[in-house]
Formats: C-alpha cells, structure tokens, sequence
C-alpha cells in the first residue's frame, strides 16, 4: 500500500539522517575512512532484510586523476556487510556509468524487456556474478561532491516506485556529503600531524641529532603497538604522538639540557619538571590525549620508582610504557654531550642484564620487554634508516 511505502521510506531517510548527525558530532573525535562511511551509510537501507529496500548496492566512483570509474557490489550477509571485488567501468563498454545522464532512473524488467533474460545484458558480469540470480529493477541516483559517482540499488522486492527513488535520493546526498567532509578531515588531519611533527622538532633543536631522535621514537613506538596486537587506530595515534614525549623541555634551559657530565641536583631536579611541563603544554584537547599520557608519563617505572608521579604496573598509561622502552632505546644508541653510542648489541645487553641507570625487570612492562626482544631486529634497522650514529 502507498501509505506502509512512504512510511517505510520515511523511516529509512530518518535513519540516513541521524547516521549524518552522528558522524558530524563524532568525526573530529574518530577519523573515519571513506569506506566505513559507506559501510554506515549503505548498512541503513540494506538492512530492511527485503521487507521494503534492495537487496544489493552498486557504489561507482570516477576517479579525478584518470577518468576511470570504478565501483564494487555490496550486500547484507547474516548481519554482515559483504562485498564484491573491484569493478572497471570501461567507458566505451555496454555497462558504462553515464554519470551526467538523469539524476534518477528507475527501472523495472518488465516496463522494458520482454524477458528478465534479455535484461540481464545491462548488467556488468561481476554484478551478475555477485548476485547469483537475475537482476529484477533497479533505482540509480548520482552523486554529487568532489568524488562524483552512482548509487545503484538491485532487486527491490516487487516493483520500485517513487518511494524507492526517494530513499536512494537521500543516500545519495548522505554518501557525498560524508565523503567530502571525510576528504576535508583528511586535509585538516595532514595539518595536524605536520604542525605537532614541527612543535617536535623545535623542542630537539637544541640537542644533537635534530629532529631525528623524535622521529625514531616515533617508529619504535609504531612497531611495538603492531607487534602487540593493539587496535590499528591506536597504533596509527601513538606513532605520531610518541615525537612530543619530550615536549616539556622546550622549557628547560639549554645550559641544563646541553651540559657535558652529569646534572647537579638542583639541575636535575629542573629536568625532571618536564613531564609536567609537557603535559601542560599539550593542553586537554581530545585529539593530543594520548600525547599528554606518553608526555607526563614516558618516565614513570614499572615498579613505581619513576617520575614524577611515582606510578606503577598499569596504572602507567599503556602509551607511555611504550614509549618508555623506545626512548630508552634511542638514548642508548644516540651520542650525548656526556656520553658514548652504545652499539645495538651493547643496547641488547642493557635491557637483559641491566646497567647503572636501566634496570629491567623493575623499569619496563615484561610484556612490552617481551615484545622487543621479539623484534629488537626492527629497533636496529629503524636506527640505521634514520640516521643513527654508528659506534
């Protein structure tokens, strides 16, 4: 009946609506890909199960630099997106996308052929594959955006209407409006590590090695999260966040942080305030949050003899743990004003039997130990690559 049509459609461009809502509160908190924004988006209408929506979506986008359009099959599989591999669109072939025809087209076999076979020849063979039966109707509806492209949704049950036209209107305008702020964001996020990756480099420009230490710590600090089985999202955070471990000491003065032989204990009692002052400095912004946990706590010991807090075990930030280890490493490798290089072999036999300052078994997390005698290798061929200092 027209009346349950227009209510479920409605229901279904309600659900688009609060989808879009959502991601606009939440995409300066989570970077999202473009495809999880499809997965969100496409997820709302596939998932009626076939009472009032189609049973698979078409997404084609036309590459800016080349042309080409290229698109893939998407279906809801035991409550699970499924997908198609990748389809071309040859613009000379009998499937191309005509992306500046009508804004919808809504077709169904029977208003144009004279058997469901014959229509089958409008459809991409991978479509047809990824069906697994014949095409029926269709509704097609262009986006628009900076990736221009075509929505075309498959096998309605029964005949498509205006109501369909509808839902697939919206999806549409929800598609290329998250897909341009996605590629905003994305912009904006390659500022935001460029202007962090600089406020790092000014707090090493004092010290030998400029810039290089940071850079190195931020690669131990990726490689270890991988190896742990992290959450990819984290492991992308701390291997930018790692650099601005040593942020606060942008406000130690250099006569402190350049001087040859040991520190007094008033001077180290000035050193040792920059965890705070690094803490402070990054502010309470949710997107540094991790970098304010790796500032004020890269110096705290696993058994609760670090500083400045004195934490211990786990109530150490996971990421500053982490980093811990990493900066302990580059030190050790790195030439200072007050001491030698060790070698990679020599740094090895520090974080297994211990020195005058590093003490293993009370400094790190067993676990994170674990994991870089696991892949200490990766250590040495990161030192290597950025510029490490050879003994």
């Amino acid at each position: 009946m027209p009346s349950e049509l227009c209510d479920m459609s409605l229901r279904q461009t309600q659900e688009l609506l609060r989808l879009t809502d959502y991601t606009l509160q939440n995409i300066c908190c989570r970077r999202y890909t473009s495809e999880e924004l499809y997965e969100e988006a496409l997820r709302k209408v596939l998932g009626a199960k076939g009472r009032r929506g189609p049973r698979y979506i078409l997404l084609v986008f036309k590459d800016m630099e080349t042309g080409i359009h290229r698109g893939r099959v998407f279906n809801m599989k035991e409550g699970e997106m499924a997908e198609s591999e990748e389809i071309t669109f040859d613009p000379g072939s009998a499937y191309a996308i005509d992306m500046a025809g009508a804004e919808t087209v809504i077709s169904n076999w029977c208003d144009v052929c004279e058997t469901v076979e014959e229509y089958q020849d409008n459809f991409h063979p991978v479509v047809k594959a990824f069906v697994g039966g014949p095409v029926k109707n269709f509704v097609c509806n262009r986006i628009s955006g900076d990736r221009p492209g075509m929505i075309i949704a498959l096998n309605y049950p029964g005949v498509v209407t205006e109501y369909d036209a509808d839902v697939l209107r919206s999806l549409s305008v929800v598609i290329g409006s998250l897909v341009t702020i996605s590629n905003e964001m994305r912009e904006t996020e390659k500022a935001f590590i460029y202007t962090i990756e600089a406020l790092a480099r000014a707090c090493e420009a004092a010290e030998e090695e400029t810039g290089k230490h940071v850079l190195r710590v931020n690669r131990y600090a990726g490689a270890l999260a991988a190896n742990m089985g992290l959450p990819a999202v984290f492991i992308e955070t701390i291997s930018y966040s790692a650099q601005m471990h040593d942020v606060g000491k942008i406000k130690i003065p250099n006569s402190i942080l350049l001087k040859e032989g040991p520190l007094d204990r008033d001077e180290m009692k000035i050193m040792m305030m920059h965890p705070a002052y690094g803490e402070k400095i990054l502010g309470d912004s949710p997107r540094l949050s991790v970098a304010r946990q790796i500032a004020i706590s890269h110096h705290e010991n696993w058994d609760g003899s670090g500083y400045p807090r004195g934490l211990k075990g786990d109530k150490i930030p996971l990421a500053g743990r982490i980093v811990k280890l990493a900066d302990v490493y580059d030190a050790l490798r790195s030439k200072r004003s007050y001491k030698h290089a060790c070698s990679h072999s020599e740094t090895l036999s520090v974080f297994s039997e211990g020195d005058e300052r590093v003490i293993p078994a009370l400094h790190f997390d067993p676990e994170i130990l674990k994991t870089f005698f696991r892949i200490e290798h990766i250590f040495e061929s990161i030192y290597e690559s950025l510029g490490g200092v050879m003994p």
